[in-house]
């Protein structure tokens, strides 16, 4: 499927999801990319939100990467985003669409961060910067939505919201984050725009839900994706395959290195 319009940004956000863990340097073909991920706070059996970095980079002399199709985040046993304590609520894309995140539950909210999208124009390399944001989508069906909004501020405004699903994965994984990524040219006939950066969030780091008590709206912090008690030897598996519109893709297996126990953080 093929989009049109000159916001490069809105390939951003799938990444902003899939791209939520810990791998570093995988290239193939035309492309390299490299993911950096930290825990925020690092303890086993406490909640925690993910912030990760995320980079893709042309290696064939090429100005810009090819863009991304689809993603696919396989994540470990224990990170179950559907019992995190975030996405207590869903906002439907038809809401997004019209009233933007200000007419989302606040509980719908699960992460948000930055992008850098690019294009060739002639020689020369043109960027969008964008906003990006994740929400849990309604339910229906055999697998649980997810709901990305990308909104691009400069150098135009754009916005472009998308689907992803969590679909299960073969051990030592236990989910996959699927997420099909449209092209989008950025102007009629022109090159299609490629994803280059993420910065994001995925937990309550930043967030505030609200609770309705007694008549009144209480703010708190969601507890975020509580980390296992045990780490699994030699860390926390994760891997993300980047499928391009060359054809070519990009696997990154990469293990988080196991926190310390809340007692060995007390010492």
């Amino acid at each position: 499927m093929r989009s049109s319009c000159l916001a490069v940004l809105r390939r951003a956000c799938p990444l902003a999801l899939l791209a939520s863990m810990a791998l570093t340097a995988g290239a193939h073909a035309g492309q390299s990319a490299r993911l950096q991920v930290g825990l925020y706070p690092e303890r086993l059996g406490r909640g925690t939100t993910i912030r990760f970095a995320f980079d893709i980079t042309a290696t064939d002399g090429a100005l810009v990467p090819s863009p991304v199709t689809r993603i696919d985040l396989r994540y470990p046993k224990g990170f179950g985003l559907v019992t995190s304590g975030l996405g207590l609520a869903s906002c439907a894309e038809k809401v997004l669409e019209e009233l933007g995140p200000e007419g989302c539950p606040s509980e719908s909210l699960m992460g948000d961060g930055t992008a850098i999208a690019e294009v060739q124009v002639g020689n020369e390399i043109v960027q969008e910067l964008a906003h990006t944001a994740i929400f849990m989508a309604p339910l229906g069906g055999e697998n649980i939505g997810i709901e990305f909004l990308v909104n691009g501020y400069t150098p135009l405004a754009a916005e472009l919201i998308f689907p992803g699903l969590l679909l299960a994965a073969a051990p030592p994984y236990s989910g996959d984050l699927s997420i099909p990524v449209p092209l989008l040219e950025s102007y009629p006939q022109g090159r299609d725009v490629s994803l280059v950066q993420v910065r994001s969030t995925i937990g309550p780091l930043g967030l505030t839900y609200y609770e309705h008590q007694h008549g009144k709206f209480i703010p708190y912090t969601p507890s975020g994706i509580v980390l296992p008690t045990r780490c699994p030897a030699g860390g926390f598996p994760f891997s993300i395959t980047f499928h391009f519109a060359d054809g070519s893709t990009a696997t990154n297996d990469q293990t988080v290195p196991c926190p310390r126990s809340p007692r060995q953080q007390r010492r």
